[in-house]
């Protein structure tokens, strides 16, 4: 990875989407392991900070994370992806990939001069964890913290099952992370602008067969959707946790499952990966499916249509979504 950047003086480390921990702790770990005296290491995201323990995070453990555009991404000698791979950028063209980490399922070869990527690990944060130990990088409190919140949020706050390089990453961490900061940032979940979105998708929910499913309507931005499936999922009897919302021209669909013999990811990708962009983890996954692409009849202002569609091409997957799908009237279809 060294080799393939030297003698680059400006190295652009691009997070897909809006950050979460995981990402913004590995980017900032591979700043620190790529930044030189003449050579400068810039974290572009291309979504928004939508999650307030994530603008907690950036602010409190100093994460100098900007928005990034199209333009400003091709004046950089190298471009490295962490906690994604090219196929996800379906919205952003990417001027050049150079360097893949991460710890998603590979789902088609990655073109890049550098790439490491182990979907058997839970986050992408224990990877570079381990590359700091490899390079005998020393580990800053803020950095320790961040990486070590990183592997806690994609682990589901230890919910999920850890592996062992997963807990070795750990044991390193746990020596030098801020305990207090870390619980600062948990502390900061729900945003009062979410609140409102609750009542909504209380009122709307459809319970089946431990699924629930609630469709939000319009939404600021996607990661609503987000907090309110990370609540659903808490529910007693709930094994899956289904939340959709309408962002701009596009319908999100956040998927959350008790992790018991489940795959969210591999769902949403077989479910919704042929229109848009769609995957995830065993147990969290999403899919988004721009306007254009969704079936010529249905609009994003049709609830009950928005409705039938998801739960639809979820039955056509897994029996598991059908009984809910039928309580809405819908049948299994094709994406």
């Amino acid at each position: 990875m060294r080799e393939i950047c030297r003698g680059a003086k400006r190295v652009l480390v691009v997070i897909y989407g809006n950050p979460d921990p995981d990402a913004l702790a590995s980017a900032l770990a591979l700043k620190k392991i790529l930044t030189e005296r003449r050579r400068s290491v810039t974290i572009g995201y291309t979504g928004a900070i939508g999650r307030p323990e994530n603008a907690a995070m950036m602010r409190q453990l100093r994460i100098p994370a900007l928005p990034l555009d199209e333009r400003e991404a091709g004046v950089y000698d190298i471009v490295a992806l962490v906690d994604s791979q090219p196929h996800f950028f379906t919205d952003f063209k990417l001027p050049r990939c150079d360097i893949v980490i991460d710890h998603h399922p590979l789902v088609r070869k990655v073109r890049a001069g550098f790439a490491d990527i182990r979907p058997h690990y839970l986050s992408t944060s224990a990877i570079m964890t381990e590359y700091l130990k490899a390079g005998d990088i020393g580990l800053t409190r803020n950095l320790a913290s961040a990486l070590f919140y990183g592997i806690k949020a994609d682990a589901r706050h230890f919910m999920g099952e850890l592996g062992r390089r997963d807990i070795e990453a750990l044991r390193r961490l746990r020596q030098k992370a801020d305990r207090y900061i870390v619980s600062q940032i948990e502390f900061s979940q729900f945003s009062w602008e979410a609140l409102d979105y609750f009542s909504i998708a209380l009122v709307r929910k459809r319970f089946v067969n431990g699924v629930i499913f609630s469709h939000l309507g319009p939404v600021p931005v996607f990661d609503i959707c987000v907090q309110v499936a990370d609540f659903l999922i808490r529910v007693e009897h709930v094994a899956w946790a289904l939340v959709t919302g309408i962002v701009a021209d596009a319908l999100v669909i956040i998927f959350r499952n008790d992790g018991i013999k489940k795959d969210a990811g591999y769902i949403a990708r077989i479910a919704f990966g042929n229109i848009g962009s769609a995957g995830g983890h065993s147990f969290m996954g999403r899919a988004e499916i721009r306007k254009d692409a969704l079936p010529a009849d249905l609009y994003l202002s049709d609830n009950r249509g928005i409705e039938e569609f998801v739960l639809g091409s979820l039955a056509r997957i897994d029996p598991a979504f059908l009984p809910i799908c039928k309580s809405v009237g819908g049948q299994p279809g094709e994406t």
